[in-house]
């Protein structure tokens, strides 16, 4: 018998997590690439795959036209509020508006 186990990353919830929270496409594409630029980069090691979409759709959910609060986001994740705000260091915003961004 032969079993085939992928590993769940983060991005594998941020299509249903963005659509419950009522996000734009352009808002669910720019946290799939600023998740995977986190692992890539190593900023989230050790981290839940739903705590790191949590923090980032809250994180790029902020530069957008439609901003959700960190409370908002972890409803809707299971997550907790503090999860989905402080995965990142305070210091680390994203300021630029979705739309000028280089993906």
């Amino acid at each position: 018998m032969e079993t085939n186990l992928q590993q769940v990353t983060s991005t594998d919830f941020m299509g249903r997590f963005c659509s419950n929270l009522d996000l734009p496409v352009t808002t669910q594409d720019c946290a799939v690439h600023v998740a995977k630029k986190a692992i890539e980069f190593d900023l989230v090691a050790g981290r839940s795959p739903v705590s790191v979409a949590a923090a980032v759709i809250f994180l790029t959910s902020q530069a957008s036209p439609t901003k959700k609060t960190a409370k908002e986001v972890a409803e809707v994740a299971g997550a907790t509020e503090s999860t989905a705000s402080e995965l990142f260091p305070e210091d680390f915003k994203c300021t630029t508006p979705l739309h000028a961004l280089p993906f």
